[in-house]
């Protein structure tokens, strides 16, 4: 298969959605991608606007409709005791003393901080409501494969992700639109609240020239995505490393120019 062709075979497969690019608005939801170093804290802000001093101001803050934090005007905040790990409660948002302490500042982040957040803002005259989703990702210790199998007649491709959040969407591309059946995937929660997800597509080849899979793993509400490749064919040996050694050279090289995020 000429080299020439295998490059633009691969260009072709990384184009688009599988290039990483945002498949879903996400100004409505904040993200939290989990690192091993110090993270920053993540800053909720509570909008709302005082027409007149008001007698007394008290503030709450909400997940998924569980108090986690509440101020009241003039005095310190206090997080609710099971969460005092997970908000700074000596964050300052405003010099106003009608905004002082209103956002939230989450530290600390695990998993378990996706959720519906909700602030809450009553006077004696007025009440304020705000919602923000937060969307926790973390990718920082998953593993990902694309098993190419011999069944019979059949060839099939395998794609597993484990140790992943949150739940994952699997997709398989082919080069040359070979996949011809899909799987539907199969999707386990483990006791850590981490996914391990499995797709299986099968494929059916015309030609003897090595092909190119490639599978993606994406979420709901986040523009990035990781991906896996392979190459499978029936030629000699040597040809087929000769063109796997060429796209993942490729797939390298359009990494480090930063097209493929």
């Amino acid at each position: 298969m000429d080299p020439l062709l295998i490059v633009i075979l691969a260009l072709g497969l990384f184009h688009g959605e599988a290039l990483g690019y945002p498949t879903k608005d996400e100004s409505d939801v904040i993200i939290i991608e989990l690192e091993n170093d110090d993270m920053k804290p993540t800053i909720l802000d509570c909008e709302y606007e005082i027409t007149n001093d008001p007698i007394f101001l008290t503030l709450k803050w909400f997940r998924n409709e569980k108090t986690i934090y509440q101020w009241i005007r003039g005095k310190q905040p206090a997080p609710i005791p099971e969460f005092k790990n997970e908000i700074d409660s000596s964050f300052e948002s405003s010099t106003d003393p009608n905004h002082q302490y209103s956002s939230l500042a989450l530290i600390n982040p695990t998993i378990n901080a996706t959720g519906d957040y909700k602030c809450v803002v009553q006077t004696n005259t007025e009440t304020f409501t705000k919602h923000q989703k937060v969307q926790v990702i973390d990718i920082r210790n998953y593993t990902l494969q694309l098993n190419h199998l011999k069944i019979q007649n059949e060839t099939q491709l395998e794609c597993v992700v484990s140790n992943i959040y949150p739940r994952p969407i699997l997709t398989i591309m082919s080069n040359d639109e070979d996949v011809i059946m899909k799987d539907i995937p199969r999707v386990d929660v483990d006791e850590d609240g981490y996914f391990n997800a499995t797709t299986v597509v099968a494929v059916y080849d015309t030609d003897e020239d090595p092909d190119a899979y490639q599978c993606t793993v994406s979420f709901e509400d986040y523009g990035k995505n990781i991906t896996t490749f392979t190459i499978s064919g029936s030629s000699g040996v040597s040809h087929i490393d000769f063109n796997l050694w060429l796209f993942c050279f490729l797939y390298y090289l359009l990494s480090k120019l930063k097209v493929l995020i």
